[in-house]
């Protein structure tokens, strides 16, 4: 390769890196996506345990014990930040490595030029480039399915094709279980080849079980779990959704829209004017075209849709749009670049729409900036927005897929509301706008508005001091009166284990409106209710369902520091009660207790 050819490439590979590892630490104030969470978690039970057990078998091991030493170096228990970063970085590194193996692979089967412009196309590629922001396994495969393609090419009359075929395929299942999509492109490249067809089938297949073994071998180790896994995971993309399925014609349709995605039409067009180049060198084309050819067919028979998915067949794309372009261009040095500037120019414009978005402040990191100065500690958050981000130590946050007006009780009890604009406007009718943020693009995050609730939208309520005489229970009488002496360290319990059907009632003196009901449990949150249905009775004989609810969040979510733990029960809308019966609908582990039972009325409002 000439120097100008190395510069080239050098300056690609800079340019692939800048679009990976800018803005790389984007999300990283907020939980962690639950697909990123799987990898770290299980690296960090593996340094806890002192074992290389990667007991998430519904992947193979080697992408665990890639992360294992960068996750070891860093805060692990639980995984923060930097480890995340740090893996998002080893995921970054293996795309930019992706480019260079894009390069060798085109120089190989083309030219150097052809090589040169797949390299620079993957590098700007838009799913290419937001998948290496992540801590996901698809970007690894795709480095070792281009290395295998490598490997493809020397299989031939002696058996250093095969084995390295072989040890690529191996190591390449290790990381993903849909590397199997590479099995058909060997067998079509062995078929054609000259060379030992049976000794190289059996040299690559031994030596990729072998390589599969070692870079993961609690496969073996723990073969049915592993084998569960498989199954799992499969099983994973054809369960049933309870949704419409999508035909199989329309499934490939979509996976056909991630190619000008990927590598945008004018690269499209390129793929297609190398075709015919490719069918005249059909030997070596053939076994590579089988690659996306395969991933497309399998893909389409799930409805579980990605881009991503594709991403490790579509080095093959890249290379025969570099292949299109050298047939396009001649030997016109112009043409060529001509061609490569406007091919490469279109994905990078999205590229870097892409970064934009995620190198700017996120909405939620606005959001963030701007709450956790003026929310007390405390406070209860109600949002629209998964994964907020708020420290649970400082405040409680309720999580709600939508903001409607069902869910106007709940968000009268809050402190502050985050919406978004899916949200119904009449729910928050009344609070006061503290912030809204407007996302610079699609990937800065949803527009979301910061509410107040102030003090004249909150229900006016008393408290109903409870007489013990009130209360009534079919198990342990005698602390009955326990749940309500104004202590929290003592407790009316279950005899058992919690039942359905087990209950705690109050019968009351005089009807009240009944609005709102704690259960404390502070101390023991085991004793706290699996599920509960609310009855009440207007006349004190007459029992029927209330609807409810819950007015703080899961008590694993109650994290404030000082602040005691219950379950708190809304009525929507409060209802005249002479008594209301407490009944357990689901069994739990333990007795059922409740260390304080707190009864709010509703004050109708002055006139």
């Amino acid at each position: 390769m000439s120097c100008a050819r190395r510069a080239a490439l050098l300056a690609t590979l800079l340019l692939a890196a800048a679009l990976r590892f800018a803005g790389l630490g984007w999300g990283l104030r907020q939980p962690p996506h639950p697909d990123e969470a799987v990898f770290l978690d299980n690296v960090a039970l593996m340094i806890r345990s002192g074992d290389l057990d990667h007991r998430y078998y519904q992947y193979p091991g080697l992408f665990f014990y890639m992360l294992y030493p960068l996750v070891r170096l860093l805060p692990h228990d639980p995984p923060g930040p930097a480890a995340y970063l740090a893996a998002r970085a080893l995921v970054a590194a293996f795309g930019v490595a992706s480019c260079a193996l894009a390069a060798r692979l085109a120089r190989e089967v083309a030219s150097p030029r052809a090589g040169l412009l797949a390299a620079l196309l993957l590098a700007v590629s838009p799913v290419a480039v937001e998948t290496a922001h992540m801590v996901r396994p698809d970007v690894v495969l795709q480095a070792l399915c281009l290395a295998v393609l490598i490997a493809l090419v020397r299989v031939g009359v002696t058996l250093r094709g095969d084995l390295l075929s072989g040890l690529g395929l191996g190591l390449a299942g290790a990381v993903k279980f849909s590397a199997v999509f590479l099995v058909p492109s060997y067998l079509a490249r062995r078929l054609v080849a000259p060379g030992p067809r049976w000794r190289g089938l059996l040299a690559t297949a031994g030596v990729a079980l072998a390589a599969f073994v070692l870079a993961s071998p609690y496969a073996v180790l723990h073969m049915a779990d592993f084998v569960a896994g498989v199954r799992a995971q499969v099983g994973y993309h054809y369960q049933e959704r309870g949704l419409s399925p999508v035909s199989y014609p329309r499934m490939l349709l979509f996976y056909l829209e991630v190619w000008p995605k990927a590598l945008g039409w004018p690269a499209v067009l390129l793929v297609l004017a190398a075709l015919p180049s490719a069918f005249r060198a059909w030997r070596i084309w053939i076994p590579f075209l089988f690659l996306p050819a395969t991933a497309t067919a399998v893909l389409a028979t799930s409805d579980i849709r990605h881009d991503r998915f594709l991403l490790p067949a579509l080095g093959v794309g890249f290379v025969l749009a570099g292949l299109g372009a050298e047939r396009l261009a001649g030997p016109w040095r112009f043409a060529f670049r001509a061609v490569a500037a406007v091919a490469a120019a279109v994905p990078l414009v999205s590229s870097v729409a892409y970064l934009r978005g995620v190198v700017a402040p996120s909405t939620r990191d606005r959001v963030l900036d701007a709450m956790e100065p003026a929310a007390p500690r405390g406070s209860l958050v109600i949002s629209s927005v998964e994964r907020l981000g708020l420290d649970p130590s400082r405040v409680e946050v309720m999580e709600m897929d939508h903001l409607g007006p069902s869910q106007r009780a709940q968000l009268r009890e809050a402190d502050f509301v985050v919406s978004t604009e899916r949200d119904d406007p009449a729910s928050l009718a009344g609070l006061e706008k503290l912030l809204e943020t407007a996302p610079v693009n699609a990937w800065n995050g949803p527009r979301l508005t910061v509410w107040r609730v102030p003090p004249a939208q909150r229900p006016l309520r008393r408290r109903v001091r409870l007489d013990p005489a009130w209360l009534s229970a079919p198990e342990n009488p005698a602390e009955m009166p326990l749940a309500c002496d104004g202590r929290d360290d003592t407790w009316w319990r279950t005899e058992g284990v919690q039942r359905p059907g087990d209950w705690l009632q109050v019968r009351l003196p005089a009807p009240v409106l009944l609005d709102r009901i704690e259960l404390d449990v502070d101390g023991n949150g085991r004793f706290a209710a699996r599920e509960l249905q609310l009855l009440v009775s207007a006349d004190g004989r007459r029992f029927d369902e209330a609807p409810t609810r819950p007015g703080r969040p899961p008590l694993d979510d109650q994290r404030v520091e000082g602040k005691s733990h219950s379950q708190v029960l809304l009525l929507t809308p409060p209802a005249p009660s002479r008594a209301f019966r407490l009944v357990l609908t689901r069994p739990g582990a333990h007795r059922w207790g409740v260390a304080e039972l707190r009864v709010d009325e509703r004050v109708p409002p002055a006139p």
